[in-house]
């Protein structure tokens, strides 16, 4: 699954075909005859999905990205397809007309389907008043010429066609509050259907302990349908978040494993991450054991304490002591050697990991009360 995050996101593909095809929809297409209401995305997402990516303010980490310190070191860190192509495309215009995305429109999802390229996405946009205008202000400025897209129907419902310059195509639905897009035709039938059929994720059993959480404003959260970590997976029913922190020098990823009611997984966990080998050397620290953990920390410590104290160190002495799982390596090393992590690191990290060679990585794993829980560190080393 290639799930990438935290970036710049550039436009990887024709930024002004897109706008034309956009704006001449929301404009001509869009209804919007129930703007106050809130419409639930994930109502809209099929329950086969790989992956979900949510924001409430996608604005924010568009706009602020480029302030912090790594920024320029991660400038190529971003998802290839649908994603770069309409936020790059929305983005662009919004930023040069000053206002950005309104508050609605800021609030996305994008799904990521089998078999995981970068044609095998959906983004969602919640729709709201001003929304038409955005667009159709786009097809004015972009668009001097007539665009006519190709209409299908599938239950009852429009689906709109059009050519990219690229031999792509672009599909379009939308409804009351809410505009649904992808390379795909066939995605977005089954976003159809699981409307129509009430299959979405918003109706799966594991995934709707999600919405138990209360999220922070301007969240960023990425949702997989996976355990924290590869060497934990025991079933494909678990879904994992991953919570994004940002600040100038350090990216925090938190969040949970969520699990079946009748499964046994935690005590699954707990011997899996209390089998895995303890490794001590330059710049990489692994161990599942709890004796073996407090003695890296502990030595840690005295590292800080005297001459040869480094910024490794004090990423091993901050960990809790609490947690049942640590790794700490330096990412310079995961890039040389990424089959050897592979067991250890989400692959929207270790797909990047050349990209983030000037970070620390540090994870920790924690059960309690049948949670799983993580928490992942990038700390810039500049």
């Amino acid at each position: 699954m290639r799930l990438r995050i935290v970036a710049k996101l550039g436009v990887v593909l024709s930024v002004v075909l897109f706008c034309i095809a956009v704006g001449f929809y929301g404009f001509t297409r869009l209804s919007m005859t129930d703007r106050g209401r809130e419409f639930n995305l994930f109502s809209l997402v099929p329950s086969n999905s790989i992956g979900v990516l949510e924001s409430d303010n996608i604005n924010y980490f568009l706009n602020d990205f480029p302030q912090l310190n790594y920024s320029n070191e991660l400038g190529d860190f971003q998802f290839p397809g649908l994603f770069n192509f309409i936020l790059g495309g929305l983005n662009e215009y919004a930023t040069q007309k000053a206002h950005g995305l309104s508050s609605r429109m800021s609030r996305l999802l994008v799904s990521f389907h089998a078999p995981g390229s970068p044609r095998d996405q959906v983004v969602y946009f919640r729709m709201g008043a001003g929304d038409e205008k955005l667009l159709a202000d786009m097809l004015q400025e972009r668009a001097p010429g007539e665009f006519q897209p190709k209409k299908e129907k599938y239950r009852g419902k429009n689906i709109y066609i059009y050519p990219l310059n690229n031999n792509e195509f672009l599909a379009v639905y939308s409804g009351s509050g809410f505009f649904v897009a992808s390379y795909q035709k066939r995605l977005i039938e089954e976003v159809i259907d699981a409307k129509e059929d009430e299959t979405a994720l918003s109706d799966d059993e594991v995934f709707s302990k999600v919405f138990e959480k209360k999220k922070s404003h301007n969240f960023l959260t990425l949702y997989g349908r996976t355990t924290s970590m590869p060497f934990l997976q025991n079933n494909n029913r678990c879904w994992s978040e991953f919570d994004f922190h940002m600040n100038s020098d350090v990216v925090y990823l938190t969040g949970d494993t969520f699990m079946p009611d009748t499964c046994s997984c935690t005590s699954e966990f707990v011997a899996k991450m209390q089998s895995v080998p303890d490794v001590k050397e330059d710049s990489v620290v692994i161990s599942g054991n709890k004796d073996s953990m407090n003695g890296y920390m502990d030595e840690a410590i005295e590292e800080n304490d005297g001459s040869g104290r480094t910024l490794f160190d004090e990423c091993v002495a901050n960990l809790s002591r609490d947690a049942s799982f640590m790794l700490v390596a330096d990412m310079h090393k995961v890039s040389e050697n990424p089959e050897r992590f592979r067991p250890y690191l989400p692959p929207f990290i270790l797909e990047n990991a050349t990209l983030f060679h000037s970070f620390i990585l540090s994870t920790q794993l924690s059960i309690s009360e049948d949670r799983l829980s993580h928490i992942m560190v990038l700390t810039y080393k500049d």
